[in-house]
């Protein structure tokens, strides 16, 4: 893949603001607010009392107004949850519906950035000012791909200017690009089911162990500091088309399920690649579905 550029219909953006939108998300968030910038953006959960994550979200700061991407599936859950927190806070959290993003990915990326006038930032969650407004971000993972994130209107122009063969349906591409970098994300179908470490969140820099108190915070920073840890997020290949998010995993022999399908997407020939958190005692046994379909790591954490 030279380089394909999508539209990003199955996420949306919240805008927050006011002015203790960074005080109310620093209460609200596993990473630390204060480090967020209009030249770094940041990944971060945003969890149960139980400590469970119930989504996983990039921050983008945008002059005085923090911009919030996560999957349509869960968005009006999560931006419902926040609203009943807020109470006194001088915050307002909208859906940002005029605002729209559009996707860049593979090697020649950041050349069809550049055929569009717009810089490739090249530190990952690295941000950049582009005309018209737009923002550039590069998202985590080795295989370069940005967001561009701008006004409706800007990002309308920007698809007006894309060269033959223009613009490429989403389908799966952007979440195929999360599995191969590693990258969480919560369906409702696995809406507070992992602590953030299980889903490898503390090793891509979306946690913070230092700041002060926030939702979820007292399970994280004890799993943390005591090492009690005992499952991990894995890559996987699965011989069967994508099981759904929340599919059990079993250990042979075991009737009792030791992990589950964090996201999968089809990789062709009744095949399909995954993440998934699983058992860390289990992951030098034969690993399959219900039903049998085999389950082969790919790649493992470095914790």
């Amino acid at each position: 893949m030279n380089s394909l550029i999508t539209d990003t219909t199955e996420r949306v953006w919240l805008r927050i603001s006011g002015a203790d939108a960074e005080t109310f998300l620093q209460g609200q968030l596993s990473n630390d607010i204060g480090r967020l910038s209009t030249e770094n953006a940041q990944i971060s959960s945003y969890n149960s009392a139980k400590g469970r994550m119930l989504a996983v979200l990039l921050l983008v700061r945008v002059h005085d107004e923090i911009f919030i991407e996560l999957p349509r599936a869960i968005a009006e859950a999560t931006l419902k949850r926040l609203k009943m927190f807020v109470l006194r806070s001088k915050v307002t959290i909208v859906r940002a519906d005029d605002i729209d993003a559009l996707a860049v990915l593979g090697d020649g990326a950041a050349d069809a950035l550049a055929a569009l006038d717009l810089p490739a930032p090249e530190a990952p969650l690295a941000c950049a000012a582009g005309a018209n407004g737009l923002t550039v971000v590069r998202r985590l993972g080795t295989s370069p791909r940005y967001s561009v994130l701008g006004a409706a209107d800007a990002i309308a122009a920007l698809r007006a200017r894309l060269p033959p063969p223009g613009l490429t349906a989403e389908g799966t591409h952007w979440r195929r690009a999360d599995i191969d970098a590693g990258v969480p994300v919560v369906w409702p179908e696995t809406s507070d089911h992992f602590v953030a470490q299980m889903a490898n969140l503390d090793q891509l820099g979306g946690i913070s162990f230092d700041k002060g108190c926030y939702t979820g915070q007292e399970i994280i920073a004890r799993l943390h500091y005591l090492g009690q840890l005992k499952r991990r997020m894995f890559t996987a290949r699965i011989a069967a088309a994508a099981p759904a998010p929340g599919s059990a995993i079993f250990a042979d022999g075991e009737t009792q399920a030791a992990g589950e399908i964090v996201d999968a997407v089809d990789d062709g020939d009744g095949l399909s690649v995954a993440t998934l958190v699983l058992q860390l005692g289990a992951r030098e046994r034969r690993l399959s579905l219900e039903g049998g379909a085999a389950i082969t790591l790919v790649e493992s954490p470095s914790a």
